[in-house]
């Protein structure tokens, strides 16, 4: 048994011993683990806690003793209120509501979470509509909770909501009002509906809710209010008429008999562009998963063994009303989800959480639409996931999940370097929502009847870690490593090569790279990172690393390929002003820099190549390509890096050190290791013999978008009843 292993045991054996009428045990463990540094631990002690709290005889002082520790700090808060919602008492209700108004929105935010696993409290319903009001993923935990109870409290929720209506006019906080009503199964509410959809004077964002909500309700009253906005609304005609298409098909059963014998599989991720190009790769969300997906998905239905492949993504609601779901003669097909308002941003992560409505209703949508489904297939720990687990759930569609150590990842390699304190693991949880990320990781890991693994030393530990049974999901769990589609390189290499005098054909991102290389610098080697411009991602890191190194500026141009730098998201931006603080415009370094931003795959295939061969009179061949992020759950871009013939550096936390051969094909880089001195090691590997042909039969032989497709429809396909 590993080291990390026996001290796993050591801690489950002292909860244990914690017996669940000595409640005073229970309180000093979580009071140790908030004063302790290991914030992975943390997050899993909390949940054992917690299990044994629900367990506990002496409830009363038990909510007592937990409410005094929850105001220590507010580390010890979230501790505290994750077990406090466990106690059966009523007491820890009003513990509980109390903390919605505490003066850290962080432990507001995770008491309106937490509410959601008791049985309705009307004294919370306002100020969990004071939460509802704050945007983000307070607005969606204050949703959830209250959406949860309106089943069974249904009139008095409606009540507050129209009391509130009342007296709200800002137009952000009355669209989350409606949001909410949306989702509460009510005639009243559903008469608020139909009013606020045709009311010319109720502002635009409040109306669309209130449409996109109807497309879901029953009577002849809503098809004829969506049929005349329809015809002679304008702007809101386009939002009336995707309403209209799901009010008419809302009785189709999402899951239906088959058409053949081959699986019919579904996948989701949050991202625009997703088409046959990617022509929006690298832009805002779409990133290594989104790419994944698109050469996933044709090379499943190159299979004779799969029907149809619908992949979900993100677009605006013209897409979603014009893309095809399903047809007999393409069995690739892609989905819209239309999302976001004008008052409500949905740019970034935290943003996107409040649109959980909308987000439900598409992925209900396009999954009705396609005809019978076999299986959904989720991968990230994000809003898209949350969504797509209820409407499985919801459908009996069976749910397979990448289970992937995100963002515990983030957690340990922060650790790692020293960069986490009790004030700055609030900070992250705030930013990151690592807390409720993790638990919606253990949750859909339980619940999915499939799970993907990625390739690590012991693949089964991670959902050990989660509190996921292994014994019982042995015949459904499976590590399936990430593949790339190696014809894609290929047309890329072959696209580079001609009887072109320069030995180079003419490409429009070639071009645009070489012109922006200084005269001055031209002739150095390339140093690439591709990837989305997310702070997750390192690339200031990266830029900060290579400026300041004087040897890596005056012998290499750095070349970042990401980002929408014409209109950048809240994220994206934050990253460019990251990098313009480690470069100002004004620098002389700068000049060595070239921000190319997000490009289609085909782009990022020839630059890749190019990295490699050089292109005579603007770069020198020998690139190297550097993966600036601390942890990396798998590294798409780096597999592509290393089939491209580039040498690779990347963090040694998570996927890359299961498939980068340290100091021969690449650099594994630990968390507070100097990653300029890396990049170095990296040039120093370039003229390695047997290098590239090595780490290209690595990928052909584990990596390749084939192999995952194979062992995708055999983990898919349905357990024999035998078993």
């Amino acid at each position: 048994m590993s080291a990390a292993a026996l001290l796993d045991s050591y801690h489950d054996a002292r909860i244990e011993q914690c017996r669940p009428d000595q409640h005073h045990r229970l309180v000093d463990h979580l009071r140790r683990a908030a004063d302790s540094s290991d914030y992975v631990g943390m997050l899993r002690d909390s949940r054992r806690v917690a299990t044994q709290v629900r367990r506990s005889s002496d409830t009363q002082s038990l909510a007592a003793d937990l409410s005094d520790l929850a105001r220590e700090n507010c580390v010890a808060s979230l501790l505290a209120i994750e077990s406090l919602a466990e106690v059966r008492h009523s007491d820890a209700d009003h513990h509980l509501i109390d903390f919605l108004s505490h003066s850290d929105h962080v432990v507001r935010r995770h008491a309106a979470w937490r509410l959601g696993r008791r049985l309705p409290t009307r004294r919370a319903y306002r100020p969990l509509l004071d939460v509802l009001m704050a945007g983000g993923i307070d607005t969606m935990h204050a949703h959830r909770t209250l959406r949860s109870w309106s089943a069974s409290d249904t009139e008095a929720i409606v009540g507050v909501v129209l009391t509130r209506l009342d007296v709200e006019d800002a137009p952000a906080a009355r669209t989350r009002l409606i949001d909410l009503l949306g989702m509460v199964a009510s005639p009243g509410a559903r008469e608020v509906l139909l009013r606020v959809a045709v009311d010319i004077d109720e502002c635009s964002s409040a109306r669309v809710a209130a449409i996109g909500a109807l497309g879901e309700r029953n009577g002849d009253r809503v098809g004829t209010t969506l049929r005349h906005l329809a015809r002679v609304e304008a702007d809101l005609g386009v939002h009336a008429a995707l309403a209209l298409e799901a009010f008419e098909t809302r009785n189709i059963p999402v899951v239906q008999g088959r058409r053949g014998d081959g699986l019919r599989i579904a996948q989701l991720v949050l991202a625009g562009g997703l088409d046959g190009q990617l022509s929006r790769g690298g832009r805002g969300e779409t990133g290594g998963v989104a790419s994944l997906l698109v050469s996933l998905g044709e090379a499943l239905v190159r299979r004779a063994d799969v029907d149809h492949v619908l992949t979900i993504g993100r677009g605006t609601v013209g897409d979603a009303l014009t893309a095809p779901l399903s047809s007999t003669e393409n069995p690739l097909s892609y989905a819209t989800i239309a999302f976001g308002d004008e008052v409500r941003n949905a740019s970034t992560p935290d943003e996107v959480w409040e649109h959980l409505p909308a987000i439900e209703r598409g992925v209900r949508r396009a999954l009705r639409l396609a005809g019978p489904i076999d299986v959904l297939h989720l991968r990230m720990a994000d809003a898209g996931t949350l969504a797509g687990t209820e409407v499985a759930r919801e459908a009996n569609i069976p749910l397979c999940f990448s289970v992937a150590p995100d963002p515990h990842n983030v957690v340990q390699s922060l650790q790692v370097r020293g960069e986490l304190n009790r004030n700055s693991f609030v900070r992250l949880d705030d930013g990151s929502h690592i807390w409720f990320r993790a638990r919606l990781v253990e949750r859909v890991a339980r619940e999915a009847d499939r799970l993907a693994l990625f390739p690590r030393s012991e693949p089964l530990q991670f959902l050990d870690d989660l509190g996921v049974d292994t014994d019982a999901s042995d015949r459904r769990a499976s590590v399936v490593a990430e593949g790339i589609d190696l014809t894609l390189l290929d047309r890329a290499s072959a696209r580079c090569s001609s009887a072109h005098p320069a030995g180079v054909r003419a490409s429009d991102v070639l071009d645009e790279l070489g012109a922006r290389i200084p005269a001055a610098r031209r002739g150095l080697p390339l140093v690439l990172s591709v990837g989305r411009m997310h702070p997750v991602k390192g690339m200031d890191r990266l830029v900060s690393a290579w400026a300041s190194d004087p040897t890596l500026h005056e012998s290499s141009n750095l070349v970042i390929v990401g980002g929408d730098l014409e209109d950048p998201s809240t994220s994206e931006r934050s990253v460019l002003d990251a990098i313009e603080r480690a470069v100002p415009r004004d620098d002389s370094r700068r000049a060595g820099l070239v921000l190319l931003g997000g490009r289609p795959r085909a782009d990022v295939a020839r630059l890749q190549v190019m990295a490699v061969r050089g292109h005579p009179g603007l770069w020198a061949p020998g690139g190297v390509y550097v993966d600036g992020a601390l942890k990396e759950e798998f590294g798409l871009a780096v597999i592509e890096a290393l089939a491209a013939g580039l040498v690779v550096v990347a963090p040694s936390t998570g996927g890359p050190s299961t498939y980068v051969d340290d100091g021969d094909t690449g650099v594994l880089v630990q968390p507070n290791a100097d990653l300029a001195t890396a990049i170095r090691a990296a040039f120093d590997l370039v003229g390695r013999p047997g290098r590239m042909r090595r780490a290209r039969h690595m990928v052909e032989d584990r990596y390749s978008i084939d192999t995952m497709a194979a062992r995708l429809v055999e983990l898919y396909c349905p357990i024999p009843a035998s078993l």
